[in-house]
């Protein structure tokens, strides 16, 4: 499974453009190398270009890709005018013919609601309300919004619209996903928001998905993974340090290091790891997909394709 944020510090417009030019070709490519899922990231006024908008990337994958899952995650609901969006998803689902999905998360950066003129306050509500009008739009109803009859044209290319799920990390989202009749995918190991999300759906709830405990969220495959750290390891603390002063409130987050050197996040041995070929097929061996975040940080196209190449040759289906 590849996971692409886009992070670069790089000033220079052509080196960024080659990162996105790498990540429609590595989706490509991974297709028909055992990739699970391509899946998007979305943040806004970030200082290193985190990307802003994960929709037309995944229009661009999908145009290059016939079978492989698309995912985008976080989908910043709040954010948006949602008659566009609902119109904008529908023509995705149809470019991908259905295998592009969202995991609407409610957000928590104060610089992006002001950034976009939202109420952060109110940010729960207006998500809960937009989905279920998102569900409306696609199902083709003419829905009455302040005196204006609204539908969308044309219906997505999945019946009811695109799989949706929600995203978050406290019993206030699980109740909420539950609610909505969405799986919840959490972002920690707490077992307290499965009870929360069952209270709230009972069994008609679809489920609760957990990143399971020991299992990295971003992984290289090298033959020596001190001499990778040696070689990558400033772009893999860079995007953990950033993300981590983000959300420096937020403890138990599964996809966070607050590793404060290149040094102590190698040894850790926690959400990001650089794997040997058998410590790779360990893990593909318990049908645990490989993290992958090939452009983790900026990295340069030409550095990170003999890892991406490293993983699936490590896993490649003779070797397990």
């Amino acid at each position: 499974m590849m996971r692409f944020a886009m992070r670069s510090s790089t000033p220079d417009p052509d080196a960024r453009a080659a990162l996105y030019a790498a990540t429609i070709e590595m989706c490509e490519w991974a297709e028909s190398r055992g990739g699970v899922a391509a899946v998007l990231s979305q943040h806004h006024a970030a200082d290193d270009g985190y990307l802003p908008s994960p929709i037309p990337l995944a229009a661009a994958i999908a145009g290059r890709t016939t079978s492989m899952p698309i995912n985008v995650a976080a989908l910043l609901l709040a954010l948006y005018e949602p008659i566009k969006l609902a119109e904008d998803l529908a023509v995705v689902d149809l470019i991908s013919r259905g295998r592009v999905s969202y995991v609407v998360g409610i957000g928590y950066r104060a610089e992006e609601f002001a950034m976009f003129g939202v109420d952060r306050r109110q940010r729960a509500a207006v998500v809960e309300e937009r989905i279920t009008l998102l569900q409306r739009l696609w199902a083709g109803e003419h829905v009455d919004i302040d005196g204006r009859s609204v539908r969308v044209t044309p219906l997505p290319y999945t019946p009811g619209g695109p799989p949706l799920a929600y995203g978050g990390g406290t019993e206030a989202a699980a109740r909420r996903a539950a609610r909505l009749g969405l799986l919840f995918i959490a972002e920690t190991h707490d077992a307290t928001l499965e009870e929360a999300y069952r209270a709230e759906g009972g069994d008609a709830a679809p489920g609760c998905f957990f990143p399971q405990a020991g299992v990295p969220i971003t992984v290289f495959v090298a033959d020596d993974p001190e001499r990778a750290w040696a070689e990558i390891g400033e772009y893999l603390f860079q995007d953990s340090a950033s993300y981590a002063a983000w959300n420096a409130h937020r403890e138990g987050t599964a996809s966070i290091s607050r590793a404060a050197s290149i040094k102590e996040m190698a040894e850790e041995r926690g959400a990001y790891q650089i794997l040997t070929p058998a410590q790779a097929r360990v893990l593909v061996d318990k049908g645990i997909p490989l993290g992958l975040q090939p452009l983790v940080g900026g990295l340069p196209p030409d550095l990170a394709w003999p890892y991406l190449e490293a993983a699936a040759a490590a896993v490649a289906p003779e070797h397990r």
